[in-house]
């Protein structure tokens, strides 16, 4: 066969373009061949001419298109219009008039292999795609100005956003395109009046700015006219509201953009809140002279939110300081109990300080565990480690403490140590045989055997915190009574306070969330937030150049999270269930992305049991954790075997007892009302769903760490172990957040509880490690270290405290240091 029948057959047998013969279309030679195709067509009977004979894409968005140009003849042709290889040899974006004449040399798009050409007479149209870009963003804002964005705004964003994208290309690939910069300026001045119109005026304010910075001399310079109003909406609404921090931002950005040309507005309303700022101090001043403390405090903080800089704010600020010191944290978890001792309740350990002070306090970290003070005191220790003295100051600085004497102070250790006392407490009772008074200032205790820390059994209330009906006390030995203890906030006032004192009152004022607080800190509204997450904190550090009255720091210690088996739930009582949950949760992906946000916090890790591992291995207090014993991995397949021998072996043991084997009825967790125990459990739920394991959730009630009603199987709790020695019981043992009936825990505890040595006590925590990770007594999920926030006029608040409130005693104000 010769190559031109070969040729004519391949055009046969291709695409139909190429099979048609138009009138007007004939091929240039092709050099390899030797022949022209308008002679292999002869060959071919021709084809008829139909009006099918289009080639244009219909169906793919033109902005998702590669560049491509197109032609449509006359009507001698059908009007056959074809997407084309660009043309290079025309003018663009227009072609000239000049090149009108001969013939036009193309390519089709999608068949490229031969040079087609044309006769100029017959060409309709040649559009190029560039213009088709601009013809369609054109059409689109048309379309968007014919409606009305106070009621149909939807519609109008959706046709001003897809002719944003046209334009966006237009500017990237076809930067010189005529008209193109002018067409983009009434594009963003038409979206900016849009926005005016539907009430959003930032929004237009922002897309005002950026048109006057394209061209600020677009209409005559009437810009700036229209930006003065929309900044007179804007202010207005914010005063409204009292965000006078948001107002202060835009007058000063504006102001310090714009200098001597700024709008006339930005002054005015600078003035006006001047005038604002003056009333209220003029007020605060009127309530000082009146002894009315609370009400100048809140009237000198508002004239500061309103305007930093009033003359005299920070002088009469100070003198309030000094005369009536008002501290307000900000805290999401309300305090409903106050208890220093409470390992699973963080509002409860943060001011249990303020109310009830403690026999021995924790100080924090030590070289062997943690330092402790006996603040009536000193506390030595016999050579052979069985007896404590207790040595009381002469004059206490408490002149209202509940212990002023030794038989005060020995009552008090052997009420702890009853049985039949309700303030038995198991440990120092196991440990304690009996108190003798020496002198009035000295009291020696005898103990059953040795203890590394015995001091650390004793944090415990100086004086019974619980009343004869059952209900806590609100004052007692701390050096603040609860005076007002509401939804919204709690007061807690200094005993017998006078002026000149260095604190009157502290508040905590409850917030939805860290945000709105870490707003309201801004304003000068609180002058502390009490715990920001790490993802948070991480944000915030690099914020803090812009904020340079705050400081952010962390607590020195980390919290523990897991999750606590609490019902007679069946498939919890199997060992090989919860090892099923623990394999079946993705630990680690929730804590860096859920939680951290992607970002790599020391001291934030997946754990392996229920003790915190430091926050690296040298911190002394991660003496109870092994980290040889890896955190199990996330293995969902594994998890679902697991789940199949638990149903199996439930079924086995229901069968021998002759009973109905249980179902795997939905798990019940319940969680704080936290923002991280809310996405940490959503998360748990999509992952054991995985494995087939419905699990549902319910909140607690703000303030709250265990569920009243007994409805949860499993209970989402915070953790702080602080001493680990004498934590263990607390959280494991048979009246612990988390009590097992394990043989192997118990075991262990046992045996932690005659240890005698510190080489003891590290190797039977390690046994208990390795017994609560085996029994999988409790789901760990992870510790995170956790952050405060507060102003600089605060002072003395301490380095890396344990708790916020660690040197409350301390505490000092003083007037803003820096502008807001």
């Amino acid at each position: 066969m010769n190559s031109s029948l070969q040729r004519q057959r391949q055009l046969a047998n291709g695409p139909a373009l190429a099979r048609r013969r138009l009138r007007a279309l004939c091929a240039v030679t092709i050099a390899f061949f030797g022949i022209s195709l308008a002679s292999l067509a002869a060959q071919e009977p021709e084809a008829p001419v139909s009006p099918e004979t289009t080639y244009v894409d219909t169906k793919t968005p033109l902005l998702d298109r590669e560049p491509f140009d197109l032609i449509v003849l006359d009507e001698e042709n059908k009007n056959f219009t074809a997407e084309v290889q660009t043309i290079t040899t025309l003018s663009r974006p227009r072609v000239q008039e000049a090149e009108r004449k001969g013939k036009l040399q193309f390519r089709f798009l999608y068949d490229d292999a031969f040079l087609y050409e044309v006769e100029w007479e017959h060409l309709v149209k040649v559009e190029f795609f560039e213009n088709m870009l601009f013809d369609n963003a054109q059409k689109l804002l048309q379309q968007a100005r014919s409606l009305d964005p106070a009621t149909e705004f939807v519609r109008v964003e959706q046709l001003l956003d897809e002719s944003y994208r046209y334009f966006t290309r237009l500017q990237n690939e076809y930067p010189k395109y005529p008209g193109l910069a002018a067409a983009i300026d009434e594009f963003l001045y038409q979206d900016a009046g849009s926005l005016y119109k539907s009430g959003r005026f930032a929004e237009s304010l922002s897309v005002m700015e950026q048109l006057n910075d394209r061209n600020p001399s677009y209409r005559g310079g009437s810009l700036k006219t229209a930006m003065g109003t929309l900044v007179s909406k804007i202010v207005a609404d914010y005063v409204k509201r009292e965000d006078y921090r948001s107002a202060r931002i835009v007058l000063d950005r504006l102001a310090a953009k714009f200098g001597a040309a700024q709008p006339t507005t930005i002054q005015q309303w600078r003035n006006q809140l001047i005038k604002l700022a003056t009333e209220k101090l003029a007020d605060a001043k009127k309530q000082l002279d009146a002894m009315e403390y609370r009400e100048a405090i809140a009237s000198i903080r508002q004239a500061l939110d309103i305007s930093p800089n009033v003359p005299g704010g920070k002088d009469l600020q100070l003198v309030l300081a000094e005369t009536y010191p008002q501290i307000i944290v900000g805290v999401t978890q309300p305090a409903l109990s106050y208890d220093s001792g409470r390992l699973d309740n963080w509002a409860a350990r943060r001011t249990g300080r303020l109310v009830h002070r403690t026999l021995v306090e924790f100080l924090g970290a030590g070289s062997e565990g943690g330092e402790y003070q006996f603040p009536g005191g000193l506390i030595e220790r016999s050579p052979d480690g069985r007896t404590m003295t207790f040595r009381l100051k002469q004059f206490l600085e408490d002149g209202d403490s509940p212990i002023s004497n030794g038989y005060d102070l020995s009552r008090r250790l052997l009420e702890l140590a009853n049985p039949r006392s309700l303030e038995y407490r198991e440990a120092w009772g196991s440990l304690a045989t009996g108190a003798t008074v020496e002198d009035v200032l000295r009291v020696d205790v005898n103990l059953r055997r040795s203890h590394v820390l015995p001091q650390s059994l004793l944090r415990v209330p100086m004086s019974a915190s619980i009343q004869e009906d059952g209900k806590e006390a609100l004052e007692g030995t701390g050096a603040f009574r609860v005076d007002i203890q509401g939804d919204s906030e709690t007061r807690f006032m200094l005993k017998g306070f006078t002026p000149g004192s260095r604190l009157a009152e502290l508040i905590e004022m409850k917030f939805d969330d860290a945000q709105s607080a870490l707003n309201a800190l801004r304003r000068g509204q609180i002058d502390v937030i009490d715990r920001l997450f790490p993802s948070d904190a991480a944000r915030l550090a690099d914020q803090l150049s812009r904020d340079s009255d705050l400081v952010l720091q962390k607590y020195s210690l980390p919290s523990v999270h897991m999750l606590v088996p609490k019902s007679d739930h069946p498939y919890l009582a199997n060992a090989n269930f919860r090892r099923a949950l623990v394999f079946g949760i993705d630990r680690q992906r929730i804590l860096h992305e859920e939680l951290l946000g992607n970002k790599e916090i020391p001291g934030c890790r997946v754990l392996s049991g229920p003790f915190p591992a430091g926050l690296d291995q040298t911190d002394p207090l991660g003496y109870a954790y092994d980290h040889t014993l890896e955190p199990r991995v996330w293995r969902p397949r594994l998890a679902k075997l697991l789940t199949i021998i638990a149903e199996k072996e439930m079924a086995l043991k229901a069968e021998i007892l002759e009973e109905e084997p249980p179902t795997l009825t939905p798990l019940l967790i319940a969680h704080p009302a936290t923002e991280s125990a809310r996405i940490a459990c959503q998360a748990i739920i999509s992952h054991l769903s995985i494995i087939g394991i419905e699990v549902k959730v319910k909140e607690l009630p703000p303030g709250e760490s265990l569920d009243k009603e007994n409805e949860c199987d499993l209970l989402y709790t915070e953790i702080a172990i602080w001493e680990p020695v004498s934590d263990a019981r607390r959280l494991l043992g048979t009246r612990g957040v988390a009590q097992t009936d394990s043989p192997y825990v118990g075991q262990a505890l046992r045996r932690l509880d005659a240890a005698e040595n510190w080489g003891d006590v590290h190797d039977q925590l390690v046994a208990l490690h390795h017994a609560a990770h085996n029994e999988v007594t409790v789901i760990p999920l992870w510790q995170t270290v956790d952050y405060f926030i507060y102003n600089k006029r605060l002072r003395n608040i301490g380095e890396q405290p344990v708790w916020l409130y660690q040197y409350v005693d301390q505490w000092r104000l003083g007037a803003q240091t820096a502008q807001r």
